[in-house]
């Protein structure tokens, strides 16, 4: 590359500076070193010449002085810039002739020191020499040049924040913040944005340095272009960004070691931080037995293929056995990438799906629940395992909806069809019951379940459930018929036998005139006996209401009518025992029906029946305004109920060895006492006997 020689003539006659200037050669040194030519008129403009540029001859008249009367070549020598001066103001031919000789001679001399300008203009990198002190551009090299993509006269007269880029964080305070930086310490080094004469930026690598060029303090900015290195290193970071950003591990080897690990890699496998697991080793992170599985496995399928994956079991380092799964992708120079993810989540829901569907499994299989899906779409349909159990069939059976419709009864298809047929094509669900054939032939009964699945504003497909419904059905079929032999036989009790009685027991009453001391023992037996039937067919009577339904329904009943009714009742017969009230019955209507005579009654009664023919019973009744309830406690003083029996006294059957009960009087009252929304229980009596407590909610006030 050619070097540049800057030449100032000075001297106040314009006509004298244009003969020098045009007199002096254009090139030296064989035309590889350019002549450039300025002048000045005044020691003014030589000091601002001199301030702005490098200078490296001067031709000066021994007449000009500076602006204190002293000769300006004496003070130039000083600064020791080359110079050739001559003394006539109006130099003539010969002069001028003679003076471009020494020029040129001294021009000659000086381009064999100028190998610092050929290096100037050789090196690959900018090159720029600024005024420490103003910061205006004395020299810049052409590498320089190219990178601003300009001409040398376009940035002579710049400073620094004049091509710096439109960059946020990068303007004039930290461009001088770095040079005084430079100033304080001799040297800068940094990154900077600058903008090029196509309007691009380029990023630059700047080292200020701070010399002494020519006596004079200088700052010479040395600048790279790294724009594409930035642009790796932006790439970079992005890269490592988003990789650090996703939730699976990814790590590099070199020689089997980590060179670069990102977070998720060094949570997954137990480190604090990713700086803890480089230079480690997959070694480290496996047992012996699959650390050689992986030996045998792996190695091969990078050699055959460059990649692996599979399911690797990781110890981390807090000796936990982490599921995951892996890939690797072989890379140059024995470099591996790894991505890996945890799978123990996912193993977890698995396992959690599996421990769904096997009781979802279980729960199709108890309760002969199956479920169905018809897509309109492609006309498909599907069924669960346990819809296929309902029509006995092979697992693997593929059902359409002609073969599903088949399944049912003859006389039921045409019904099953207008349902499939309206829940298509008008969206209106159903549930109803069918009886079905399955394909062992056998005949059952099922509840089926339609409705629709609407999307995008229309039906797209229909699912539902289907149960085998065929124990309930034979068990309501069979309660029907008993329902109907209860009826018949309460209408046996409640008039054959109950009448019969009331004739039995109304003559022997009238025997009681004709009898002697002997016969009024056997009528008195006669009596007792014929009374205890005609209990039994009140018992059974109330117990086949109970339990046909007769019982449920309840109104307001008046609690003291009830109490003092069966206490008339019972005084009349039993005559022996003696019934009393302690305190008033509360005046109160009861949430019952009739049938609490019952409860009463069989309460008062089995308080006489399993004592003696002289017990003495006391009724008693209370309101709890706060639990909306009354409670009538009915004592005797009685033997007492053993605390094993008062839990299991209300069963049915259930008597004491000295009864001559049915069994079945608590147990109607218990039933009884429950369909009204009460509860009734047993008590020890003070000091003995027992004490019935029942409870029975009040009825609303209308």
């Amino acid at each position: 590359m050619p070097g540049r020689l800057h030449v100032l003539v000075v001297s106040e006659d314009a006509a004298v500076r244009e003969r020098l200037a045009a007199e002096l050669p254009a090139a030296v040194g064989d035309a590889t070193t350019e002549v450039r030519v300025s002048t000045a008129d005044s020691p003014g403009a030589v000091h601002a010449v001199l301030e702005r540029s490098r200078i490296d001859c001067l031709v000066v008249s021994t007449e000009a002085t500076d602006s204190e009367g002293r000769p300006l070549v004496s003070k130039l020598r000083v600064d020791g810039v080359p110079l050739v001066s001559f003394e006539r103001s109006v130099p003539d031919e010969h002069d001028l002739d003679n003076l471009g000789h020494v020029v040129y001679d001294a021009a000659r001399n000086t381009v064999g020191s100028l190998d610092h300008r050929a290096l100037f203009e050789a090196v690959n990198v900018g090159l720029a020499v600024r005024n420490l002190e103003t910061l205006e551009l004395v020299d810049i090299n052409q590498q320089y040049l190219d990178i601003l993509g300009i001409d040398r006269a376009s940035v002579i007269d710049t400073n620094p924040t004049h091509v710096t880029a439109d960059v946020p964080g990068y303007d004039a305070e930290r461009a001088f913040d770095e040079v005084e930086t430079a100033r304080e310490e001799g040297g800068s080094v940094f990154t900077w944005p600058i903008e090029n004469a196509a309007g691009d930026t380029v990023w630059i690598r700047v080292s200020l340095t701070v010399a002494e060029i020519s006596g004079r303090d200088r700052l010479i900015s040395t600048v790279e272009d790294v724009t594409a290195e930035c642009r790796r290193e932006r790439d970079l970071e992005a890269f490592q960004g988003a990789v650090d950003a996703v939730d699976a591990g990814v790590t590099i080897t070199e020689d089997d070691r980590h060179v670069y690990v990102n977070e998720a890699a060094a949570d997954i496998c137990g480190y604090p931080n990713t700086e803890a697991m480089l230079g480690t080793g997959w070694g480290n992170l496996h047992d012996e037995a699959e650390l050689e599985r992986l030996r045998e496995t792996i190695p091969p399928a990078l050699e055959a293929d460059g990649k692996w994956q599979g399911e690797v079991s990781i110890r981390r380092l807090d000796d936990e056995l982490v599921p995951v799964r892996f890939s690797i992708t072989s890379l140059e120079g024995d470099r591996n990438v790894i991505v890996f993810q945890s799978l123990s989540e996912q193993k977890l829901r698995e396992d959690e799906l599996e421990r769904s569907r096997d009781f979802l499994e279980r729960t199709q299989r108890i309760s002969k629940v199956g479920g169905w899906e018809l897509d309109l779409v492609t006309a498909t349909l599907a069924w669960t395992d346990q819809t296929k159990r309902i029509h006995a069939v092979s697992l693997d059976y593929e059902p359409t909806v002609d073969d599903a419709v088949e399944f049912y009864a003859a006389e039921e298809r045409d019904r099953v069809r207008e349902l499939l047929d309206r829940c298509r094509s008008e969206g209106v669900p159903w549930e109803d019951e069918f009886r079905l054939v399955t394909a062992e032939g056998a005949e059952v009964w099922v509840r089926t379940r339609g409705e629709p699945v609407i999307r995008d504003g229309r039906v797209s497909s229909l699912r539902g459930t289907i149960q085998d419904v065929t124990a309930r059905r034979t068990r309501e079929d069979e309660l029907e018929r008993m329902n109907a032999e209860l009826e018949a036989l309460n209408r046996i009790v409640r008039h054959d036998i109950r009448n019969d009685m009331a004739v039995v027991v109304g003559w022997a009453e009238l025997l009681r005139e004709h009898v002697d001391e002997e016969g009024a023992d056997i009528l008195s037996r006669i009596l007792s006996t014929g009374r205890h039937t005609t209990e039994i067919t009140e018992v059974a009577r109330d117990l086949m209401e109970t339990m046909s339904g007769g019982g449920v329904e309840t109104r307001p009943m008046s609690l003291a009518n009830a109490v003092e009714r069966e206490l008339a009742v019972r005084r009349e017969a039993f005559p022996r025992a003696t019934f009393e009230v302690d305190g008033e019955i509360p005046d109160v209507a009861v949430r019952a029906n009739p049938l609490i005579a019952s409860v009463l009654g069989n309460l008062l009664n089995n308080a006489v029946q399993h004592n003696a023919d002289d017990t003495v019973v006391t009724v008693s009744a209370t309101v709890d305004d706060d639990a909306q309830t009354a409670r009538i406690r009915i004592a005797d003083d009685g033997s007492g109920i053993p605390d094993a029996r008062k839990s299991v006294v209300f069963g049915k059957g259930e008597k004491g060895l000295e009864s001559t009960g049915t069994g079945l009087g608590l147990y109607l009252v218990n039933q009884l006492v429950d369909s009204f929304g009460g509860e009734v229980h047993f008590e020890d009596n003070d000091p003995m006997g027992a004490v019935a407590v029942v409870s029975i909610p009040l009825a609303a006030v209308a």
